[in-house]
């Protein structure tokens, strides 16, 4: 017991370590996607100051008009700022883009910690936009799983992405224009963990994808796991050096966040309505007062003639 606790301890440094390295974790051995089968996929890009060029950085799921879901430690290495962030949609295409939103502000998970402990599995977080997005056929949301019971072992479930599809990290990168699917078999939890050599109740809100030499990897990361068109889970980390499938793609699961998640939006948007409605009365009051001014002058000016 005590020897799976160091090894599970060494592991979650060497996770960390490793995003501290690498910001995301690719999609190895897929398929040229077409964005109408997955209306839901973003690009997450990062520039490292303002005026700087923006970099495709993670994926992130459109959960609503104002949202997007991706993983936390996107925004860790380094620790961008919402001004220096954007969400780009609408084309299978990275260079060919239709809507692109500035961020008025991200929200990470209030538990998620990159040093260790259970820190490293609500590696959630929400992108809220400062537009909302138009809706179309290549620009949509996507429904959130809420069973919490549904293993999905065996289901073959999809994962997307524009990350490196070059699996030796060693040898560079090869990101492509395109977007690239995957669909691959959920694992048992219990054999994931194991894979990994972490203790069996080391990640409890986990689910893990594995088949043969497919593969996610680098800038992968916040990229959605549907299963039957569904939103179940957000990658969070992969194989550290090469991505051949050696060891099970890990993503945390959404349907144990959902009250996080719905808090988070109907606090927000909320505000935002509250702020609105308050800017609205106050331009409202401004008007009246302009019309007020305005009658007293007439009657000024006739009682004066």
């Amino acid at each position: 017991m005590y020897r799976v606790f160091i090894v599970s301890a060494f592991v979650v440094i060497y996770i960390a370590s490793t995003f501290a390295a690498d910001t995301s974790v690719k999609i190895v051995n897929g398929e040229e996607a077409n964005i109408e089968d997955h209306p839901w996929m973003v690009s997450i890009q990062a520039r490292d100051n303002e005026g700087g060029t923006f970099t495709h950085i993670c994926g992130g799921a459109i959960i609503d008009r104002n949202w997007v879901l991706t993983a936390a430690h996107c925004v860790n290495y380094p620790a961008y700022e919402a001004k220096n962030m954007r969400v780009v949609a609408g084309s299978s295409f990275l260079s060919q883009m239709i809507q692109i939103k500035p961020l008025n502000k991200y929200y990470v998970h209030e538990k998620y910690n990159t040093v260790g402990g259970d820190g490293i599995e609500p590696d959630l977080m929400l992108l809220q936009l400062k537009t909302p997005f138009k809706f179309g056929s290549t620009i949509n949301k996507i429904e959130l799983d809420k069973e919490t019971g549904n293993t999905y072992v065996g289901e073959l479930c999809t994962i997307s992405g524009w990350g490196t599809t070059n699996a030796n990290k060693s040898s560079g990168s090869n990101y492509p224009d395109r977007l690239q699917v995957l669909s691959m078999p959920v694992v048992a939890k219990d054999d994931c963990l194991a894979s990994w050599s972490f203790a069996s109740n080391f990640l409890k809100n986990i689910i893990c994808l594995q088949d043969g030499k497919k593969d996610s990897c680098n800038r992968d990361s916040g990229g959605p796991l549907v299963c039957s068109k569904k939103l179940v889970g957000v990658l969070s980390f992969g194989a550290f050096t090469i991505c051949d499938g050696r060891v099970p793609s890990v993503h945390i699961r959404v349907s144990a966040y959902t009250d996080w998640i719905k808090e988070k939006l109907k606090n927000k948007d909320k505000k935002n309505n509250k702020d609105k409605k308050g800017k609205n009365n106050e331009n409202n009051n401004k008007g009246k007062k302009n019309n007020k001014d305005k009658k007293n002058n007439k009657e000024k000016k006739n009682n004066k003639n």
